[in-house]
């Protein structure tokens, strides 16, 4: 071939064309807003969670861990809910899913884990047979492995699921002083505006049924909302422990709860999602990643922490977008 420009222009639609996430291909993002109930200096400087005369602006995405954008979301899965809180110069980043369980605590065993979790591409659905086999050679993964198998892994809704984020994080006050934290979403089901009931996937036989009927059904719903002014909103809550467990591993694994009857649950504001973002527009120059956090807060960088936030900022990358 003797036109170089031809073969430059068709090298640069190629370096141009979007790039698949890793994980969570298929989402629907919004903005809304943040505000907290109550000021945490006693624990923490950030001033999301000390600022109570604010509110603050909020990117958050919906989504699926596997399969692409055409995947029905009543397919076994792993859901997400990633929530950027907007600060006057920084971004926290709150990572979660709606399983409260990770299936590892050794990052060693991701390339494995992945192998599991894909059935001909990369992160394309469950392959149950090397699923299970990881299962025995890793027993860690037993408990988020049958809450996958239960009604967590067929739900149909993203705005009335409890989420949670795995990641422990430290929360440093004015003195230096540490606490440890883990946060978790819970829904604060039908505002005014919203219809009254909506019916849900309650056995594998309807989760099948409706992946063939309504395969959109949970992106749809949040649609619906929002385009009605039912504006899908939950309240933060944190579990606060004091900074000497730190030694003690059960209360950094990720593959374990922390206790609610230890560890209460505090409730520290309220996030309402009130505006669609297109995805030809903005969501695909949007990341998330667990190690954006701001000023007074840290990450708990065990090694599988470090994994997880690489491989997001790697991903997004890979996309052309800064994280």
């Amino acid at each position: 071939m003797t036109d170089f420009l031809l073969l430059e222009k068709i090298h640069k639609m190629i370096v141009e064309m979007p790039k698949p996430r890793l994980m969570f291909r298929k989402g629907i993002c919004m903005k809304g807003y943040f505000k907290p109930y109550m000021s945490f200096e006693e624990y923490t400087t950030a001033e999301v969670f000390c600022n109570t005369e604010a509110s603050f602006p909020v990117t958050a995405r919906f989504s699926a861990m596997l399969g692409d954008a055409g995947s029905a979301d009543t397919v076994r899965n792993i859901k997400g809910f990633a929530v950027k809180l907007h600060c006057r110069r920084q971004e926290h980043d709150i990572v979660s899913q709606n399983i409260p369980v990770y299936f590892i605590n050794d990052a060693s065993k991701f390339p494995g884990l992945k192998d599991a979790l894909t059935r001909r591409y990369v992160f394309d659905g469950v392959n149950s047979t090397r699923l299970w086999q990881f299962a025995v050679d890793n027993p860690e993964t037993i408990n988020c492995i049958l809450r996958l198998y239960s009604y967590y892994g067929i739900a149909d809704s993203f705005t009335d699921i409890n989420w949670f984020c795995m990641n422990t994080y430290l929360w440093i006050n004015s003195s230096g002083g540490k606490k440890l934290i883990r946060y978790r979403w819970k829904p604060l089901i039908y505002a005014e505006g919203d219809s009254a009931e909506i019916s849900r996937c309650k056995s594998r036989v309807s989760a099948e049924f409706m992946a063939g009927f309504d395969p959109d059904k949970a992106m749809e719903e949040v649609e619906g909302r929002i385009s009605t002014g039912g504006f899908p909103a939950f309240e933060l809550q944190v579990q606060i422990l004091d900074h000497k467990y730190i030694s003690h591993p059960e209360y950094t694994k990720k593959t374990i709860c922390w206790n609610e009857a230890m560890v209460r649950p505090v409730t520290a504001g309220v996030l309402k999602l009130t505006k669609l973002i297109k995805e030809d527009e903005e969501d695909r120059g949007i990341s998330f990643a667990p190690g954006n956090i701001i000023d007074g807060i840290e990450l708990y960088r065990d090694e599988l922490s470090g994994i997880m936030d690489h491989s997001h900022r790697l991903s997004a990358a890979e996309r052309g977008v800064r994280t």
